[in-house]
Formats: structure tokens, C-alpha cells, sequence
């Protein structure tokens, strides 16, 4: 969750997906985009795709030094990952995931082509392992509640029909609207499930690409899906965007949908229809009371338009971000209706939100209305904060706290504090001209200035020393248990950031960490490499490194030199590439939204990799320059 109390994505790749592709590093595990393509080119014997195929066979993967079956492999990639999330988003506050089995509350949604048996083989191995707080929720049980609670009343229908894609096929599931009850069997069309528009897409963008498009395109064909899909499951009519290619360079392309056939539709249209009949028939459902809803890369306007072309024109609602964040922020709110006690979660939905179906969630509305005492606590020191910008004549990081409680209030429904919030920035303006410094000091807002400024510098202080402090103990203990490369990252981000700030009372105690675990010794020897370079010549893996090409040396790194240290940094390099990616394409969407907690977020992303292209002597500047511009808005 963040700041907003809201599901936010903890994405290593960037982006808001990730394929489930898993690769293991040393006791590490990856899971998304740069897995998938060590997998798919085979650049790391122990990067996987197709999960539940893969797990079926008989082999081993590497993990911490020792053999382990794969089908183990899962359960030990997804448990490092809720690790990750603890100790990067939580600092350890928390603890460890080992010290958390019994009570951490975990939510396990299943989409809606995953069979029994494949979710018993994800959530099994947590509940073996002595995960007690566990859940495992049906895609359904979520999604039927939302999206009928969205619709007027005249257009709620009492079968709802999900429609999603498994591989080629097409799947129709069929449920009662009220009680979300399965009222027939799984209808699965074969060889419909593939939008015949993805292709001429793919084709279409590779031409497009015209300082490009003259090299082998194979390592570019999962980049080039990507996109293609990302436009046709989006309302947009065309597109202009960039591309993060293999080698790493970054290349425009545009796509028009008025480019794209519509002319395979009929006969989809009536093969589908067909099976859709047949379905409802036999079970003595009639059209009329049935609405579809198209979920997952079944959400696109293709599918949208087999559906209302056929004879009897069905109701279609697609599932897009907007429905799938009112889902999340239904299990958010039901989980903390439960007090985090997950375990029997849906086994009491029927008494508390089916009945009456169209409440409008009141389980979730008598939740929101009432602030918790935390709920409290966090708008006291939001508004303290508020109050100590003031007195400190930062007006525009005073409205950047304002903006963001006024959000978080607005969304869980709080209207206690919005008089007092509306009468503490009253006559304060919200445009402060940099020259016009005197006439700030004349606003009455301002005078408490005068009035305690040794306190409000003391506070702000003991709060900066307490951040210190965490994080410098944070970085000792990375380096005690040998993850010596996350905190040489961790320091050189601190670093950067005091710097930033024109900070400079903590240097001393930063310099005694580098000196006592020998940390500066790495920083004297790449001072003095351009000198030995003359004589010893950087390597084949070595130079990719420095030409940006980070998964072929990943790949030299691994195979020909043996250096899975280096391949390791590769990987944390790919990662920190993409996510520069996805922050140089969402930058505008930030500015017009002007929302603090992703601009904040992207910067902190922006400086750990800074830290990382420093480490290893990479260029910088095009980093530098985007945290500059997020820092702007």
C-alpha cells in the first residue's frame, strides 16, 4: 500500500505487469520481464518461462548453492519476493518474511483460466510452509461485485458471462450476477482466443521502425508484442510511444487502429455465437438476462465487437485500469473490515456483502466512514508537517502534504478535518514567485516565524537525525550479512540525496561507515582504472557493460567468463534500464495528474539507479536530467 492507502504495484521491471517468468541468482530470485527474456534467449541456465509447464519436468534448478526440484521453484521465487517487499518498502521495520509466517496476511487472486489444480499448486507449498493468514480468491469473487455495483439499475442483468483468453482459446465462464454462484460448466472455443489484429500490429511497428527495423528482429519479438498488445487492450484510437529495445537504445513508433483489419470478425463472430447459444441453451439461460464482461487481453475492442455484432447484441463491459483498481481497493477494504485476518476472508461474503447485492458495498462504506486511531495519528503528523512548511516558508512542499491528505480524505471519505485543512491554508497562496522574497515575509501566515523558529529548526532536525540514523543502521546490516553491492547502493543514494539538499553535518559518520567496511577501497580503484587500462584491456562483457548493451554482457558474464557476481549486476542493471524506460514515458502522464506519490516514487526509483550507474562508472546524464524534470513538477 501507499501513502493513499491504496494498492500500489511493487514491480522490479517497471511497468503495471509482470509475465510470471522466474530466474534465479545466486540466492535471489527475478520475476518478470528481464526473466522472461534470460529465458526466452537463453541467456541464464536458470531463468524459466511457462511456469506450470516447466515445473512439470523432471530437472533441477540452482538455488544458494545447492539442487532443488523445480516445481519447488514458485514457492522460494514468490517467498523472496514478499522478502524484497519487506525489507525495501518497509525497511525492516516489520522483520523478515521468517518472523512474519504466522500472522502476514497474504491474498492470493487467481484470473479466471487458471484451473483448481494450478492455484493448488501456487498457495500448497505457503500453507506446508506454515503460512497461516492465507487466501486464495477466485478472480469472480472480486470482479462480479464491482462491476454490477458500477452499473444503473435498469442495466443489471442476473448472468454475468466472463469472458477471458487462455493461450489460443477462448473461455466463457457463466455466473449468478447476485451470488456469483457458477451456473454451468467452463466453454472453452479453440482457436479464438488470439485477436487476429496482433500480428498486423507487431508487423506494423516493426516497419515503423526505420532506424531499426535492418537488424535481426527474433530478439525484439517480445518488446514488439508488448506494445501491440498494450495499444489494442487500451481505448486509445492511436499511439505514439517509445520503445526500450534489446540492445538498450530507445526507438518512436506510432499505431493507428484505422490501420488495423476488421474484416476476420464475422466469421469469429458467428463461431462464437454459436458455442455462446449452445451454452444457454442447455442450461435454460435466456440472452436477455446475461451481461459479458471481457477481462484480462480478452478486454479489447476486437472481442468488444464479436459480442455486440452478433444477431442478439449482448451488454459487453471491458475490464480496464479503472475497474481493475475499484477491485483492489474492494479487497483493501475487506481485508481491513477483517482486521488483516485473511484466512476466512470469502467463506463469510455470503452473509456480509452478496445480500443485498447492490448495497452499494455498505460493509465498505461503514469501514471508510470511521477513522481508526491510526487513521488519526496519520492525519495529526500530516498536519503537523503542514504546519512545520509553513513555519519553515516552504510553501510548496506545504501544499504537496496538503494535496495528499486532501486526496486520502477524499477517497476513505473522512470529512472531520475539512474545515480545519481549508482554515490553515487560508490567504496562503499556492504560486510563490521566487523574487519576491519580502513580500513573503509579510503574509500573515508566515509570522509564526518569528515567534518559535529555534523550535520548528530543532523538530525538523531530531526528524532528520531519527531517518539518518534507520537508514545508516539499515546499510551496516546489508553489509554484515554480505550484500555489500545493495549497500554500497543504498549509501551512494544517501549520499546523493544529502547532497542534493546541501547537507553536508552527517559526512563524517558516512565516511566512518565507508572506512570500517572498507567501501572507499572500490572507489580508489575505479578512480584509478583509466591508468591500467594501457595495460590490461577491458573484456568482450566489459565493454558491452560500458556501451549500455547490459543483457549480452549478462550473458558474456555468465557463460564465457564464468562471473555470476557481474551477471548478477547485469540483471540489476536491465531492471534499472527498464524502469528509466517506463519514467521517461509516464513523466507527462504525472505532470497532468500532479500526483505527489507517484512523482515521489519515481524519484526515489531514479536515484537508486543513479547510485547503480555510478557504482559502475555509466553514463548519468540522461538519469540526472529526468529526476531534474520530475523534481519540477
Amino acid at each position: 500500500m501507499d501513502g493513499d492507502n491504496r494498492f500500489v504495484d511493487f514491480m522490479q521491471d517497471g511497468g503495471s505487469e509482470m509475465p510470471f517468468a522466474i530466474e534465479c541468482v545466486g540466492n535471489e530470485f527475478v520475476i518478470g520481464k528481464s526473466a522472461l527474456e534470460s529465458a526466452t534467449k537463453q541467456l541464464a541456465p536458470n531463468a524459466f518461462a511457462n511456469i506450470f509447464d516447466t515445473c512439470k519436468e523432471m530437472r533441477t534448478f540452482r538455488f544458494a548453492g545447492r539442487d532443488e526440484q523445480l516445481n519447488k521453484l514458485p514457492f522460494y521465487a514468490i517467498k523472496d519476493y514478499i522478502g524484497k517487499i519487506l525489507s525495501d518498502r518497509f525497511y525492516g521495520e516489520v522483520g523478515n518474511i521468517d518472523s512474519n509466517v504466522s500472522k502476514l496476511p497474504l491474498v492470493f487472486l487467481f484470473t479466471p483460466e487458471l484451473d483448481t489444480d494450478k492455484k493448488l499448486f501456487i498457495t500448497s507449498p505457503f500453507e506446508k510452509g506454515g503460512f497461516q493468514n492465507i487466501c486464495s480468491i477466485s478472480y469472480h469473487q472480486l470482479l462480479l461485485p464491482t462491476i454490477m455495483d458500477s452499473l444503473p439499475e435498469k442495466q443489471k442483468s442476473k448472468v454475468a458471462i466472463m469472458v477471458s483468453v487462455d493461450k489460443n482459446d477462448l473461455i466463457l465462464q457463466f455466473y449468478d450476477a447476485v451470488t456469483d454462484k457458477s451456473l454451468a460448466d467452463l466453454v472453452r472455443i479453440e482457436g479464438q482466443g488470439s485477436d487476429p489484429r496482433l500480428k498486423q500490429a507487431i508487423d506494423l511497428i516493426w516497419a515503423g521502425l526505420n532506424n531499426y527495423n535492418y537488424q535481426p528482429r527474433e530478439p525484439e519479438e517480445n518488446v514488439l508484442r508488448d506494445a501491440a498488445l498494450k495499444f489494442l487492450n487500451s481505448n486509445l484510437r492511436t499511439v505514439n510511444d517509445v520503445l526500450c529495445m534489446s540492445d538498450g537504445s530507445m526507438q518512436d513508433y506510432c499505431l493507428s487502429r484505422d490501420e488495423l483489419d476488421m474484416s476476420a470478425i464475422g466469421e469469429s463472430c458467428r463461431l462464437v455465437s454459436h458455442h455462446l447459444n449452445e451454452a444457454l441453451t442447455n442450461n435454460g439461460l435466456s440472452i436477455q438476462q446475461c451481461q459479458i464482461i471481457l477481462v484480462g487481453n480478452a478486454a479489447t475492442d476486437y472481442f468488444e465487437n464479436i459480442f455486440s455484432q452478433m444477431a442478439l447484441a449482448y451488454p459487453v463491459k471491458k475490464v480496464l485500469e479503472k475497474e481493475k483498481n475499484l477491485m483492489l481497493d474492494r479487497l483493501l477494504s475487506l481485508v481491513k473490515k477483517a482486521n488483516y485476518e485473511v484466512s476466512n476472508l470469502f467463506s463469510k461474503r455470503t452473509d456480509n456483502i452478496v445480500v443485498p447485492p447492490y448495497s452499494s458495498c455498505s460493509l465498505e462504506n461503514n469501514a471508510i466512514h470511521t477513522p481508526s486511531p491510526t487513521d488519526k495519528k496519520k492525519v495529526r503528523i500530516m498536519m503537523a508537517d503542514i504546519k512545520a512548511k509553513l513555519r519553515g516558508s516552504d510553501i510548496k512542499g506545504a501544499y504537496a502534504i496538503y494535496d495528499e491528505l486532501k486526496l486520502w480524505l477524499e477517497q476513505n471519505s473522512f470529512p472531520d478535518w475539512d474545515v480545519e485543512l481549508e482554515n490553515m491554508m487560508k490567504g496562503v497562496d499556492r504560486v510563490v514567485k521566487k523574487n519576491s522574497l519580502s513580500k513573503e515575509k509579510q503574509r500573515p501566515v508566515l509570522n509564526p516565524i518569528s515567534e518559535c523558529p529555534k523550535k520548528s529548526l530543532v523538530v525538523d532536525l531530531k526528524k532528520l537525525r531519527r531517518e539518518l540514523h534507520r537508514e545508516m543502521a539499515d546499510i551496516k546490516a546489508l553489509l554484515r550479512i554480505g550484500r555489500k553491492d545493495d549497500a554500497v547502493v543504498a549509501l551512494e543514494k544517501l549520499e546523493v540525496r544529502l547532497q542534493n539538499d546541501n547537507i553536508h553535518e552527517f559526512d563524517s559518520g558516512l565516511a566512518d561507515i565507508r572506512k570500517e567496511y572498507g567501501l572507499n577501497e572500490g572507489v580508489i580503484i575505479k578512480e584509478e582504472e583509466p591508468a591500467v587500462s594501457a595495460k590490461k584491456a577491458m573484456s568482450s562483457a566489459e565493454k558491452l557493460l560500458q556501451k549500455g548493451q547490459f543483457a549480452e554482457a549478462k550473458r558474456k558474464f555468465a557463460s564465457e567468463e564464468g562471473n555470476s557476481e557481474m551477471a548478477q549486476v547485469c540483471s540489476k542493471l536491465i531492471r534499472a534500464k527498464r524502469n528509466i524506460a517506463s519514467y521517461v514515458s509516464g513523466i507527462d502522464s504525472v505532470r497532468r495528474s500532479h500526483n505527489v506519490t507517484s512523482k515521489q516514487n519515481a524519484i526515489k526509483e531514479l536515484e537508486n539507479s543513479l547510485a547503480l550507474y555510478r557504482q559502475y562508472g555509466l553514463a548519468t546524464a540522461e538519469i540526472e536530467q529526468l529526476i531534474k524534470q520530475y523534481k519540477t513538477i
